[in-house]
């Protein structure tokens, strides 16, 4: 259910010739994967330079599998005539926590400017609203 091996099925020589002014000496090699029940192959191109190793080329190999992967997990789960729900989907309501917070940065934001009459006033209310509305695990 799942892509598990990778094989190298096809390595390209540089087509020009060491002596060339533009070889940078990269091969071209080409890595089927393929799967344990039925998935079809995929072959892929990579460029092995200067800076790869066994390992490097390996993590490649890894990293394309577990894409792979994915992509049969999510594609596997779409089926012909299937309707996609096409309404915007709803903003999460806001939590307390998220509510408390966005006041304490609120309240971050104006308390540095110094403000005075019933602007102040006004700010030591949503301190003493801050205060009381904190649960622990807020922090």
């Amino acid at each position: 259910m799942a892509y598990v091996a990778a094989t190298l099925i096809l390595k390209e020589i540089p087509v020009l010739p060491k002596d060339s002014p533009y070889y940078d000496g990269r091969v071209f090699i080409v890595v089927e994967f393929t799967g344990n029940a039925g998935e079809p192959p995929r072959s892929l191109r990579y460029t092995v330079g200067a800076g790869d190793t066994l390992l490097s080329i390996r993590q490649w190999a890894i990293g394309v599998a577990d894409n792979l992967n994915k992509t049969k997990s999510i594609a596997d789960a779409l089926t012909i005539g299937q309707s996609i729900n096409v309404t915007p989907i709803a903003q999460p309501a806001q939590t307390a926590e998220d509510i408390w917070k966005a006041k304490v940065q609120r309240y971050l934001r104006l308390s540095s400017v110094g403000w005075a009459g019933a602007i102040a006033t006004d700010m030591a209310a949503l301190k003493s609203n801050i205060e009381s509305t904190y649960q622990p695990g807020y922090l």
